[in-house]
């Protein structure tokens, strides 16, 4: 690898069901498995990203697929910086399943 390439970034989660236990669920359950995408997102990130967002699955909400998407990079998209305001997407955002991206301009 002569040089780092600068490039967009995907990343899925999905919580299938199981008897057995995982430390790697969220300590909220299944349905908040999506709280694991901006982390996910994050440690993929490098510098120069414009623009991040997932989408989520919940099979018992109205809108089954639901999509967030900010410019900036992944800390500012998804506001990890302020406790309360991530939180609260999180909430609003919150599936069993999710897709995410983050998005470098070339």
């Amino acid at each position: 690898m002569a040089e780092l390439q600068h490039e967009c970034g995907v990343a899925a989660i999905y919580h299938l069901d199981s008897p057995l236990h995982t430390s790697l669920a969220p300590k909220a359950g299944p349905e908040q498995v999506s709280r694991l995408m901006p982390r996910m997102l994050l440690d993929m990130q490098n510098r120069g990203q414009l623009a991040a967002g997932l989408t989520t699955y919940t099979p018992n909400r109205e809108k089954l697929l639901d999509t967030y998407r900010q410019l900036g990079t992944v800390i500012e998209a998804f506001r990890m910086n302020h406790h309360a305001k991530n939180e609260s997407l999180m909430r609003d955002y919150a599936g069993r399943a999710a897709i995410g991206h983050f998005r470098y301009a070339t």
